[in-house]
């Protein structure tokens, strides 16, 4: 990247193209320890989809007002993503009186809401360069912006967001609390694009907060919960993942969100619970499974010579949608008052509230229980705001987990009048090289894929709404000789195979056992809800003749078309030609149908203006010779 931002936006985007086109990579879905020691007795864990995007960019969520009076506040934040203003402002206190700093390019900015401080206007630029072995390495290029060539809501990482500077002004903290959410089942990105560009990951996420600690910091992570989005027994798989992911990283606290509390009740207690001699860190003041204590209401943990106390709520109005008997939620305001109030009895310094629900939820719950130092929301959509926001009426802050677990966050405490606390949000993109620890826990996922099989995981075969039945590319080709050759000089021809052996660093780990990644790369199958139909793709031994994404994902199953043609039906000639025009994709809905597998997720490249067209220039193909 010796040559800057412009020769990598060139390189990057080109290299993406390719990739697409090559289908590499497996596919998420469109649509998881010792004691810590400084100087103080800790309390730490002994274990601890994919879906479309986890919140929909274009939802009218309002975003949480941090300073009603405060425009300059405000524009810090994003109301959808991507929307960032390279003049953002941020609020500033008083000389001598700020709660909290960020780190910006211009150094540390105060934040804060005491009744004197003053809201003023400082420029910031996104964190630049750093190598991407060493958070603290020197940069390479010079920062530049280019969010204006990535679509909005995908995960693609910026320029900058690849060459990050980690905390790099900060002094010696007490301790670091690490913030994640909303992982909604992306526990990789998806390869298709290029996993050199995407944000997210467990598989980099720990190795982020292995480097942080080998800079001899504490590090308590803390999660705001939603680690699947779907149900059924890989989403159970995928949680169960994730838990044992917490216990390797030595998440402190966790949270369940209202997707991981549609799994069962039993899984959700073997895989997350608590008992008097095994602690999870999964804790809730306003959710009951079965049993008050299986999911403690907080948890206190002492560490570089602070007691933080750590408790949990999710928002009420999500009952209707958690639909259990064995699931008891309360109000939250009631719940956590004297969970509050227990704490600091306990002689805690430090209040974390975790909070999965909306922005304006979080914060009105933690202005009518009070007393709160920062809050984390699973509230929000897109990119987490760069800088916390203060609460009105309150001394807490409020930081965004973001979605996808595309980002993280950084918050110190240190023991300064002055500046108390200090923030970074961080993109987890592949500045953060692999995890060997995690990409073997990976392995053991896709291993169990594999051993519970299509059934296991309660995949079964549907009728496709035609009626008709998947014959193979081949068959196609006995007709169609030179489309079948142009779609035989395809990428989509090679689809299967870029799941089998996946052509990037993780190419170890096969992908061919998951149905997310199956329903894309093999013909025949449901492409968004990830099942096969009846006479689609099951295997590799069991479906040679349907490996790749072949003409019939496109064109339809071709059953009938082919056995009037070969006489194997009686039918006279409108219905031969009825038969004929069903088979035609008209290029005016050939987008369409190619967003099914193109989506914002896995082809990001695919939805600039023009792309379309250009890819098509690459596969067109017309019709029988």
């Amino acid at each position: 990247m010796v040559n800057g931002r412009d020769q990598w936006l060139r390189a990057g985007w080109a290299t993406s193209i390719v990739l697409m086109i090559l289908g590499v990579g497996g596919c998420p879905a469109r649509q998881a320890p010792p004691s810590v020691d400084n100087g103080a007795t800790a309390v730490a864990p002994d274990g601890s989809e994919s879906g479309t995007a986890a919140a929909d960019a274009s939802s009218t969520e309002p975003r949480y007002d941090a300073s009603a009076s405060s425009a300059a506040t405000n524009a810090t934040t994003r109301s959808g993503v991507g929307s960032e203003s390279p003049d953002s402002a941020v609020s500033a206190a008083q000389p001598g009186e700020p709660r909290m700093s960020t780190t910006t390019d211009d150094g540390p900015v105060a934040v804060g809401n005491s009744p004197n401080m003053a809201t003023s206007h400082a420029p910031h630029q996104e964190a630049t360069a750093a190598n991407s072995a060493d958070v603290l390495a020197t940069p390479t290029a010079t920062p530049a912006k280019n969010r204006e060539t990535i679509p909005a809501g995908a995960n693609l990482a910026t320029y900058d967001e690849l060459n990050q500077r980690i905390a790099e002004d900060w002094p010696e903290p007490q301790v670091v609390l690490f913030i994640s959410g909303q992982q909604h089942g992306y526990l990789e990105p998806c390869g298709c694009t290029g996993l050199e560009r995407q944000k997210g990951g467990l598989i980099r996420r720990d190795t982020l907060i292995q480097q942080l600690r080998q800079r001899g910091w504490t590090v308590l992570p803390m999660d705001v919960g939603n680690q699947v989005r779907r149900i059924g027994r890989q989403a159970e798989i995928k949680f169960q993942t994730t838990m044992e992911a917490f216990q390797i990283m030595e998440y402190q606290a966790a949270t369940l969100g209202v997707d991981d509390l549609k799994l069962s009740s039993i899984e959700l207690i073997q895989a997350a619970s608590s008992d008097g001699l095994h602690s999870t860190g999964v804790i809730s003041a306003n959710v009951e499974i079965l049993d008050p204590s299986f999911f403690p209401s907080h948890r206190i943990i002492e560490a570089g010579g602070r007691k933080i106390g750590v408790t949990a709520f999710l928002d009420e109005k999500f009952a209707e949608e958690v639909r259990s008997d064995d699931i008891s939620i309360f109000p939250a305001v009631d719940r956590l008052k004297p969970v509050v109030e227990q704490m600091k009895n306990e002689g805690c310094d430090f209040l974390v509230l975790l909070a999965h629900a909306s922005l304006e939820r979080s914060a009105e719950v933690a202005q009518e229980v009070g007393d709160f130092d920062l809050v984390v929301t699973a509230g929000g959509y897109g990119e987490p705001t760069l800088l916390p926001e203060p609460i009105p009426g309150t001394e807490a802050v409020m930081v965004q987990c973001g979605v996808k677990g595309m980002y993280g966050g950084i918050v110190g405490l240190f023991d300064s009048a002055e500046s108390p606390l200090r923030y970074q949000r961080i993109a987890i993109s592949a500045q953060f090289k692999d995890s060997p620890r995690l990409l073997e826990l990976f392995a053991k996922y896709q291993e169990q894929l594999k051993q519970a099989g299509l059934q296991g995981l309660g995949v079964t075969p549907s009728l496709h709404p035609t009626g008709r039945r998947f014959v193979g590319s081949e068959t196609c080709g006995d007709c169609h000789t030179t489309a079948y050759e142009i779609w035989q000089g395809t990428p989509h021809s090679h689809a299967t195979d870029s799941i089998v052996a996946p052509p990037n660093d993780r190419g170890g780990i096969p992908r061919h056992h998951d149905p997310e990644c199956i329903s894309c790369h093999v013909t025949g199958w449901n492409p968004q809800e990830f099942y096969p139909y009846q006479s689609g793709w099951l295997s590799l031994e069991d479906s040679p003749h349907l490996v790749g994404s072949g003409c019939e994902n496109c064109h339809g199953p071709g059953s009938d078309h082919v056995a009037a043609e070969n006489g194997d039906i009686d039918v006279d000639n409108d219905q031969l030609v009825a038969l004929r025009q069903q088979m035609i994709l008209k290029l005016d809905r050939a987008r369409d149908k190619c967003l099914e597998c193109h989506d914002l997720d896995n082809s990001p490249d695919f939805h600039h203006d023009g792309a379309f067209e250009e890819y098509w220039e690459q596969v067109k193909h017309y019709g029988k010779d």
